[in-house]
């Protein structure tokens, strides 16, 4: 596996009475010093995650130092108190469509992913924080992902 192909492939935040969790999964080797000696002679070319933060803002909500004892593509959760940061309102599907439709039928054609991301934003200014993943391996990789902290609309 190549070291690019090394990343934060998901990030999944549920928000239950002022307290988050996360799950965050990544798309990594895990190759640990045994692994690296039997496959090419030399342990130092093990590489595995070393340490995640999380933080909302510049708030770090979780501070995490790892081994190479976690399996390949790790699931990393943890929780964290979320009652101080601003939430936005998650979209459906059906209401991005709509948006779409409505910015099509008024420009005539299918809108640019700027000028949808513009709709987006004027119709639904108040965007929650977000928290962003920052985890480095052992070969000093860094990988680094976003997701807004949003609550989801009561039918």
């Amino acid at each position: 596996m190549s070291e690019n192909a090394n990343k934060i492939s998901a990030i999944k935040v549920v928000i239950k009475d002022g307290v988050a969790t996360a799950k965050v999964a990544f798309s990594h080797p895990m190759t640990t010093y045994n692994q690296a000696k039997a496959k090419t002679g030399n342990p130092d070319d093990a590489n595995f995650i070393t340490h995640i933060t999380a933080k909302v803002g510049n708030e770090v909500v979780s501070d995490l130092s790892t081994s190479q004892f976690y399996s390949k593509n790790p699931i990393f959760k943890f929780d964290f108190k979320c009652d101080t940061f601003k939430l936005g309102t998650e979209l459906s599907g059906r209401e991005r469509d709509d948006i779409e439709s409505d910015l099509k039928a008024k420009l005539g054609r299918q809108p640019t992913f700027i000028e949808n991301k513009e709709a987006m934003d004027s119709l639904f200014p108040n965007k929650g924080d977000f928290l962003t993943i920052i985890a480095e391996d052992r070969k000093g990789f860094k990988y680094e992902k976003s997701v807004e902290l949003t609550a989801r609309k009561k039918i």
